[in-house]
């Protein structure tokens, strides 16, 4: 305890010479910045419903991050970005937006996109700090310049970072926070957001009510980083991943851990990662190496392709890798990539906790290694079994949700297609145009027998999308207009192609718009043949008896539990020849096509097959095992199918109805099959039928269809104990 009380002060007492990255970089590039007034702001916030995160992630962008570098950014992976920053006077005053051009395109670009812009406004130092919080009039001043702001630019939120509030200015902070939370949450127009940048550890800066604060904010973005900071006496992890004794008790982990315990929500809290390093120079190469000078910050891109260079190393203490090297005197650089990383979202997770973020955007400089991190732990999993549907009715609404409560958004036409994934109930889920609201629709497509407002479509080429973000255009080209725009993983039935330039089938009132395919999409030609086809079975109805050389049907009734439409590629298949062959109407001699609907995944289905009874000198029983097949894949169990074929010679006359009819002359063999409650052939024996009893079957529900030279009988038995 004496040890860490022994850290905590050596800290509080050197926060002046030991600023903060942020506070450190912040004055570090000032001199190219250039400050003014955004302008063109144009791109309203497309409010993505489901944009496919299972957290939320909030990532800095300093003024300082060059605009080229805003096309790496994968938006899909992203909730917020707050744009760093506009500094804040001790009187209230807040400055002008460095380098607004760049805010601009990032504002235009996000929105767009779904993701939300905040602002964020800092001040540094803890005199700074405590001279507004101290004077009420200056504390209002701020407000309503912050105010200014986000009605200026129609901002979604703020981001308030203030290094460091001392504990004389606890109950001040809590009160500025409080007025500024009321004045967005019930802002005139919508709601806008409030985020609260605090530090990591909560026994270091007891200014911080961290209870108080996330209950009046919609988050505390924790800054877990600088564990070790430029002006370490010792080279160490700039954010350990986990707490050891080797290290000491803080770190990432115990930081998010420590603020659970003092009862701050875990849905408030955002969990800082950093994209940068520290780079110290010391006096070894070993581990804990005192430092002979201040740490110089290395961003994510160049600390990975030192790490290349000079040989990564990962200290299983702290869970962070590193890398050493010598110039003039030894260095060590500890920062953080895709695996430690990886550790912290795990943790995230873990914990429950609202998301993560970063410090900062663009520090990744074009690599993947952290999006793709992200995206395997928080992104909900693009869909991997996707299927066509196609309008069956003369118009059907298109709805922002899976009822009649929901929103219409358009109405689609006879014959319209459109690529699914997914079902609740009949109403089946679609893509929508990402520029447009919402992301996904919904469409009615009814049980499939009774109602069928939509059915399956197998044969139609889709595009799935692989960029980012990909222009809709009215024609095929790129001097036509942008009619929409779509995004990475979404999926659309293509009409036709013109060159290079597909035509897309889409939800919304365009209904059609030109798409450049070969470099931004995958083309799909066939969807079924990436899903299995399966169906259960409900009954399959059909006559016990005809005649021979008559025509007539059978009737399947199932439900479509996979993922494929239930085509006219969809055959009963037999496991030997059958005689029930039919030309035209058989593909040969094992399988019987079908007629009927396209059922969609999850409807149920009828499909009609049609048969033609052999010739026959004398009256005969015909036991087949079938199952059905689409395409050659195998879509449900084997079952039995017994038909009884009366000969010509047997005669009929105007009132004969299917069945066995008596037949003195003829002898046949006696015989019963026993069948269970799915209809698998479980008993097969010759002979009369006698006593279930000596059967040793399990309890059930059983079918007995016997034979007892003369006719047919059927009975249910439920056998127990």
């Amino acid at each position: 305890m004496l040890k860490r009380f022994i850290l905590v002060l050596f800290l509080f007492l050197n926060l002046k010479l030991f600023p903060s990255i942020h506070q450190d970089e912040y004055f570090l590039n000032l001199k190219s910045a250039n400050f003014g007034t955004p302008t063109n702001l144009s791109e309203k916030l497309v409010d993505k419903k489901e944009k496919g995160l299972y957290y939320n992630y909030y990532g800095y962008l300093p003024y300082w991050i060059d605009t080229l570098y805003y096309s790496n950014f994968q938006y899909e992976l992203l909730t917020h970005i707050s744009y760093f920053s506009v500094d804040i006077d001790t009187d209230g005053s807040c400055g002008l937006i460095p380098n607004p051009s760049y805010f601009t395109k990032i504002y235009n670009e996000s929105h767009k996109r779904g993701v939300r812009i905040h602002l964020t406004f800092t001040l540094f130092g803890t005199t700074s700090v405590s001279t507004l919080l101290n004077s009420k009039s200056s504390r209002e001043n701020c407000i309503n310049n912050i105010l200014n702001y986000v009605n200026l630019y129609n901002l979604d939120g703020v981001n308030i970072d203030f290094e460091f509030v001392s504990s004389s200015v606890k109950d001040s902070f809590n009160l500025f926070v409080n007025q500024l939370s009321d004045s967005l949450h019930n802002h005139f127009s919508t709601r806008k957001e409030l985020y609260i940048a605090v530090p990591p550890v909560y026994q270091w800066y007891p200014g911080y009510d961290y209870n108080y604060l996330s209950t009046f904010s919609d988050g505390l973005f924790v800054m877990c980083y600088d564990y070790h900071w430029s002006g370490s006496t010792e080279a160490g992890p700039v954010s350990p991943t986990f707490n050891s004794t080797f290290w000491g008790y803080y770190a990432f982990n115990t930081s998010l851990m420590d603020l659970i315990g003092i009862g701050v929500d875990p849905s408030k809290l955002i969990a800082g990662i950093p994209y940068y390093g520290y780079d110290w120079p010391t006096d070894s190469d070993t581990l804990k190496s005192s430092t002979l000078g201040k740490g110089v910050s290395v961003i994510f891109k160049n600390a990975k392709n030192n790490a290349s260079n000079y040989g990564r190393k990962f200290d299983n203490y702290s869970k962070v890798p590193y890398y050493t090297y010598f110039s003039t005197n030894y260095h060590q650089t500890f920062y953080d990539d895709s695996t430690s990383i990886r550790l912290k979202l795990t943790i995230v997770k873990d914990d429950s906790l609202q998301g993560a973020g970063c410090w900062a955007l663009g520090y990744d400089d074009g690599t993947t290694d952290i999006w793709s991190v992200i995206r395997d732990q928080f992104s909900i999993s693009a869909p991997s079994n996707h299927f066509i549907v196609k309008v069956n009715t003369s118009s059907l609404n298109v709805r922002s949700g899976p009822s009649t409560d929901y929103n219409i958004l358009n109405v689609a036409l006879y014959d319209d297609l459109f690529v699914s994934f997914e079902y609740d109930g009949y109403w089946y889920k679609i893509y929508y145009p990402s520029a447009s609201f919402p992301y996904y629709a919904y469409l009615y497509g009814g049980d499939g027998v009774n109602i069928k407002y939509l059915c399956g479509e197998n044969f139609k080429k889709v595009a799935k999308v692989t960029a980012s973000l990909l222009n809709v255009r009215s024609g095929p080209s790129t001097s036509y207009s942008i009619l929409t725009q779509i995004t990475r993983e979404q999926v659309f039935v293509v009409d036709s192609f013109i060159g290079d330039w597909a035509k897309i089938i889409l939800p919304d009132s365009n209904r059609f718009g030109y798409i450049y395919y070969t470099t931004y999409t995958q083309i799909i030609d066939d969807l079924a043949a990436l899903n299995d086809s399966k169906i259960t079975i409900d009954s399959l109805i059909h006559a016990d008896t005809v005649f021979a050389g008559d025509s007539f049907e059978i009737q399947l009734f199932f439900k479509n539990v996979g993922f494929v439409s239930i085509d006219s590629l969809f055959f009963m298949k037999f496991l030997k020849n059958s005689s029930f062959y039919f030309e035209n109407h058989w593909f040969d001699s094992t399988s019987s096509i079908s007629y009927g609907d396209n059922s969609l995944p999850n409807q149920n289905g009828k499909k009609t097959f049609y048969f033609k009874a052999p010739d026959l000198l004398k009256d005969s029983l015909f036991s087949y095992e079938i199952f059905f097949s689409r395409n050659g894949d195998v879509s449900s169990d084997t079952i039995y199918l017994e038909i009884f074929v009366k000969s010509k010679s047997s005669g009929r006359n105007e009132n004969d109805q299917p069945g066995l009819r008596k037949n003195e002359k003829t002898k046949f063999k006696k015989f019963y099959y026993v069948y269970d409650i799915s209809g698998r052939l479980v008993k097969k024996s010759y002979g009369d039928f006698i006593d279930f009893s000596n059967l040793k079957l399990p309890n059930g529900i059983y079918m007995i269809v016997s034979f007892d030279g003369k006719d047919f009988n059927r009975k249910k038995i439920l056998k127990l104990r």
